[in-house]
Parts: structure tokens; sequence; C-alpha cells
């Protein structure tokens, strides 16, 4: 029996839409053994569990098949308890965690005849956005860039002293959905905008520049319009912004936001967060710490 283990990851991190993620420290775990039936079975405990599939038609499946018949690697019978820890649907990179979950499966039942590259590629094939695979795969703050169908990154760590909080909402955003609310066209004032902040923010972070993260943060391109769909976003952040506390960003698409505060969130920090939330129709909302992880995939041998 293998045990494969995957961090969340949130992208974008506001300027850096579909080029940068990050791994965090909610984790989904796959304990896998081969069966002598032609079966696949799975067990779904932990966020989800009342409504993902339990046979074939589960992700984890449907990816280990994909890969199997891309690369010719015999199909086997599967038995598999699954740990979710990563709220579904809710930007923190649960279908990107399943999937890598999967493919790192397939490349352990094959005595590990998958380069790291070549497991990204499948990946990102199959999930479509390589700037949530990534970091969930490597770990750390990964950016993400496409040239043709080769995939490129570079990894950075992330601050220490820079600390994060996930609000995860009860309700759910398709990816889909949030991308079809963005614009088809945008200006060359806001194009540049976005430019000159990653470009900023990057190299911030390569210097370990603090401040100089948070002000780049900032972005044109999906969180004016994204954050229209998530009541209290927009009051939230202008509260960190004007008691200097840090910034709040959309995780990947939504719901999720992710907290980046100079200091450690208090009980009363947590609370006006809430009532901010609450005072736009957000009630059921969860704040959790969080941290970044610097190692992604995790396999271990039971």
């Amino acid at each position: 029996m293998i045990e494969v283990s995957i961090p969340a990851t949130t992208a974008n991190l506001g300027c850096g839409f579909d080029v940068l993620g990050m791994a965090l420290d909610i984790f989904y775990t796959v304990r896998v053994q081969t069966i002598k039936e032609n079966q696949y079975i799975i067990r779904n405990r932990g966020e989800g569990e009342r409504y993902l599939p339990e046979d074939e038609r589960n992700l984890f499946f449907r990816t280990i098949k994909k890969i199997s018949k891309w690369k010719n690697f015999p199909e086997l019978g599967l038995e598999v308890e699954a740990f979710n820890q990563i709220p579904v649907s809710r930007g923190l990179g649960s279908s990107a965690a399943c999937i890598s979950a999967a493919v790192a499966t397939v490349n352990e039942l094959n005595g590990r005849a998958l380069s790291i590259e070549e497991m990204i590629h499948f990946a990102a094939q199959i999930e479509g956005h390589p700037d949530n695979v990534i970091p969930a795969m490597v770990g750390g703050l990964t950016v993400a860039m496409k040239n043709g169908e080769q995939i490129h990154y570079q990894k950075f760590p992330f601050f220490d002293n820079i600390h994060l909080v996930a609000c995860i909402p009860e309700y759910t955003l398709s990816t889909e959905e949030m991308r079809r609310i963005l614009p088809s066209d945008y200006s060359r004032e806001d194009v540049i905008f976005n430019l000159s902040r990653i470009a900023y923010l990057v190299g911030s972070i390569f210097r370990q520049d603090r401040e100089g993260f948070f002000t780049a943060l900032d972005d044109a391109i999906h969180q004016p319009f994204r954050g229209q769909k998530i009541p209290g976003f927009f009051e939230v952040r202008g509260y960190l912004r004007e008691k200097g506390m840090g910034e709040a960003v959309i995780s990947g698409s939504g719901s999720t936001v992710l907290l980046m505060l100079r200091d450690p969130i208090t009980t009363s920090g947590k609370e006006k967060i809430s009532e901010l939330f609450a005072q736009k129709g957000t009630k059921d909302l969860i704040i959790k710490n969080v941290n970044w992880q610097n190692q992604g995939i995790r396999v271990k041998q039971l």
C-alpha cells in the first residue's frame, strides 16, 4: 500500500492571474492498494464525502485511466481511501490536488517511470491550469509559463513573516462561471498596471522584500470582476488596507478570500472580518490560519 499526499493551492495572488500559485498546508491524501479484480473502489472521507462519486467516475480514477492509456501502462484494479481536507469548489485547488495525487500514484505503481516535468505536463493537460498544478506538485510559490506545449516554472520560498488566513465561505463558485464574467478585452492601462505589479511582486519575493510584496498585490484583470460575486471581499480588503494590517486576495476564482497579514490575526480581528462578511450576507464562514508549504508531493510506502 502507498500513501500519497498533495497540498492545497492558492492561485493568482492578486496580480498574478493564471501565472502565480502557492502550496498551503491543507491536504488531499490517498492510501492506495492494488486488487486482483479489475475494479475501482474509493471511499471518500472529509470534504465532499457526501457527494463525490466512489467508483470509476471519480476524478482520481478518471485521471489514472487517462494517463495509463497515454503511456500504455497496465490498468490495475485499485482500492483507495481518500482523506480530503481541501474545501471543494472554493478556489483552493481541490481538483488540482486530486489530479496530482492520481498522477503521483500512477508514477509510483509503474516504477517511477515519469519525470516531474512529465507529471506536471499530464496533470496540467487534465486540470487546465498550470498555476494550480505546479505548486501542488513541487510546493512553494511558483511562477508558471506555457511555451506551446511546454510548461516552464520557477519556484521561490514565500515569506516567513507574512501571516496567511483563509476565509472560506459555505457557498461554492464554479471556475467556468468565474471565467465567463471576465472581459474579453482589456485597456492598455490595465495591462501595464498588472505587468508592472507582477514584475515588482516577483522581484520582491526574490529579494524577500515584504513591503514591496504588499505594494504589488493589487490587480486590474480579475479581482474587480470576481470580487462582485464574493460578498464582503471589497469591504474586508478596504478594512485591512485602512488599518495597515495587510491585503486580501481572491484565492483562485473564489469563493475563498486569502488574507495576507503583517501580524498574526487576533480574536477581535477574526470577529471584525466575520462581521464585515456577514454584513454583506456571508454568514457561514470558516476563518482558518494556514501556512505555505515548501514541499509538494509526499509519498510513503505503508
